[in-house]
């Protein structure tokens, strides 16, 4: 069996930290993986940005007490990170993210090669009469010929298409190399709540499904991708909020970071114990920066960040770096790292 993923051939070391994550979970019997997931999209004060957080899955119980105990709040209901809720955030066993600052997110989504794609996906599903028995199917026709309409009106916008094709993509690459190299086949993905999620019945699920198969096909028949119940109900009760509150937090920070002469960096004090206290040399999380061209390409690189004057700067390629942001704000603090 080919054993290439796309991330483990696109991200510079990504199977080194793997590995040294997973050195940290021997004492435990890994049955199969969650993903958890939170994204910062479209917010003029802030960088697009998204973050995915893998898990062991027969851990969730463990992990949904301590998180309950230990970390209360999202990002957005805090006005400051205590020294125990960062030491848990940084010592915890069970995290492994990967966060992902975006430029030209808008071009994440190609409309005429979606088109074609969705006009060859409904003829399929129109010349397949044993299909029509299925419910799953005649779903999923229904999803592509709601989009399909939507895409041919006139003055229509591309923002929410671009965040679920860059999310369902994502996603699937993260799947591929949980079920190709951790021999995942029920992996869980629980992914925030919200307009993404509900975008068109929920085709960025469909979409994911649809990359993950391409991916994986011919490689692995008995796999199924567990989502929650609940994302059909956005009104209720959410169990999988205290796993999305990890990512949730990492993606505050990244979001929130702001150019300066040496990079990016953050203003507020919660966003710059996170990165100082969390994110800076921590293994277990990789921060990326990705900008799309207008084919709807996306270009990764690998970002680090570096302590300059006691402050935690995000290094990466000048010129990216400059699409990023077309601004510089001034920075009035120095934080100790």
């Amino acid at each position: 069996m080919d054993k290439k993923t796309i991330l483990t051939q696109t991200i510079p070391e990504f199977m080194a930290d793997w590995n040294n994550y997973k050195k940290g979970l021997k004492h435990l019997k890994i049955t199969d993986w969650c993903i958890s997931s939170d994204y910062c999209f479209d917010n003029s004060e802030k960088i697009d940005a998204a973050t995915f957080t893998i898990f062991p899955l027969s851990c969730m119980r463990i992990i949904y007490n301590e998180i309950n105990d230990k970390l209360h709040n999202d990002i957005k209901s805090k006005k400051h990170f205590s020294d125990k809720e960062l030491q848990y955030l940084k010592e915890s066993p069970y995290f492994f993210s990967i966060s992902v600052i975006i430029d030209n997110l808008k071009n994440a989504f190609n409309e005429e090669i979606a088109k074609e794609q969705i006009s060859k996906a409904l003829k399929f599903y129109q010349e397949s009469p044993s299909l029509s028995f299925s419910q799953d199917a005649n779903d999923f026709y229904k999803q592509y010929n709601s989009f399909y309409n939507q895409l041919k009106q006139k003055g229509h916008s591309n923002k929410m298409p671009a965040y679920i094709y860059f999310v369902s993509q994502f996603v699937g690459q993260i799947l591929e190399f949980l079920i190709i190299k951790e021999h995942g086949r029920h992996p869980h993905w629980c992914p925030d709540r919200g307009h993404i999620a509900d975008f068109q019945q929920g085709i960025m699920f469909t979409l994911m499904n649809n990359y993950l198969y391409k991916l994986i096909r011919n490689r692995v028949q008995n796999y199924r991708v567990v989502l929650p119940a609940e994302l059909q109900n956005c009104s209720g009760s959410y169990i999988y909020d205290p796993f999305i509150r990890i990512p949730d937090i990492i993606t505050g920070a990244m979001s929130s970071l702001v150019a300066i002469s040496d990079g990016l960096t953050a203003q507020q004090q919660k966003h710059r114990d996170i990165i100082a206290k969390y994110i800076v040399d921590n293994k277990k999380i990789i921060t990326l920066a990705c900008q799309f061209n207008k084919n709807g390409q996306g270009f990764f690189q690998r970002t680090y960040f570096e302590s300059i004057n006691k402050c935690p700067i995000l290094k990466y390629n000048r010129e990216l770096k400059e699409a990023l942001l077309n601004k510089e704000i001034p920075v009035e603090f120095t934080y100790r790292i």
